[in-house]
């Protein structure tokens, strides 16, 4: 390959994002929705509503927002009073396990899953947005309250890296990873949450899509994948050993069937993948570690000017 990975990410590097992004927004979720075929009957979830006051009933006031208990009290009808939230909770969750300390050229996927995570944590606080969510490896796991907060964001930051300092060598996903980390999100999200998952999709067990079910009755839900371009292709570059952490394969990259055959294989589980989730409304979006991250966002319809 023409360039040596970066293997770990460096906290001044995602910084640094936070000068480049003032004017870029997250694209609305139903323009993400509608850009990913197939997806233009979604429903659109609105901002959660906060509780200001109670107040007497006047003519026009919803029915279903009377307050019963205060209208017995005082014998006068009276209706709660809500306002829109104007800020949006935009959760991360962030995988950094053995399968993402790997990349073929310009990174690793893990750092550039922190990357696309510093990305849109910058972009959410410069739209008045509270940003926050979970990073996991294969160890632990860090979850933080969404906040509209630059510390909240530095800290995220370093703990993802933190993190991912604890990779040393690629391995198997394990497929309890992303499904032990969606259990605790459903215990800790609240309606019209924003929710972003990054990190590697494929081959997930079948209670994955399940739990994305229960999550997207009241969650806005993206998926970024992060791919490799040697996952995808195989280089013409003759016998190729390729490893998992635990296995050993040999591959003849020089013969044109094995090729096919591997490109087919990946492509295959990549379209099952977005069967799987096209039924719910979720759009699935692909960046690759040789992609410069924020034109990989703009590209895929995630953020905009």
């Amino acid at each position: 390959m023409s360039e040596s990975p970066q293997l770990y990410s460096q906290l001044e590097n995602l910084l640094a994002w936070r000068f480049q992004l003032k004017r870029y927004r997250l694209s609305p979720q139903q323009k993400l929705i509608a850009s990913k075929g197939g997806y233009q009957q979604a429903v659109r979830k609105g901002r959660g509503m906060a509780f200001l006051e109670v107040r007497e009933y006047t003519p026009g006031d919803e029915i279903r927002h009377i307050d019963w208990k205060v209208s017995a009290r005082t014998q006068k009808p009276h209706t709660k009073v809500f306002a829109e939230e104007l800020e949006t909770p935009v959760i991360c969750v962030i995988e950094q396990t053995p399968p993402l300390f790997f990349g073929s050229n310009v990174r690793f996927k893990a750092d550039q899953a922190l990357n696309l995570m510093a990305i849109l944590g910058w972009i959410s606080l410069h739209s008045g947005d509270r940003f926050g969510g979970a990073v996991f490896n294969h160890l632990t796991h860090q979850w933080l309250e969404p906040k509209h907060q630059l510390k909240t964001l530095m800290y995220f930051l370093q703990q993802a890296i933190d993190l991912q300092s604890q990779l040393n060598s690629p391995g198997q996903s394990q497929s309890t990873h992303w499904t032990t980390q969606l259990a605790q999100c459903q215990k800790r999200l609240r309606p019209g949450s924003r929710l972003i998952l990054i990190g590697d999709f494929i081959h997930q067990p079948p209670n994955f899509i399940q739990q994305l079910r229960q999550l997207k009755k009241h969650t806005d839900i993206t998926l970024i994948h992060i791919s490799d371009p040697i996952e995808k292709h195989l280089p013409d570059q003759g016998v190729l050993t390729l490893s998992n952490g635990n296995t050993l394969l040999h591959l003849n990259s020089s013969d044109p069937k094995q090729r096919q055959a591997y490109a087919l294989s990946y492509q295959n589980a990549w379209q099952g993948l977005q069967q799987q989730l096209q039924p719910l409304h979720i759009p699935l979006v692909d960046i690759s570690t040789d992609q410069d991250p924020l034109q990989g966002l703009i590209a895929q319809g995630v953020v905009h000017r």
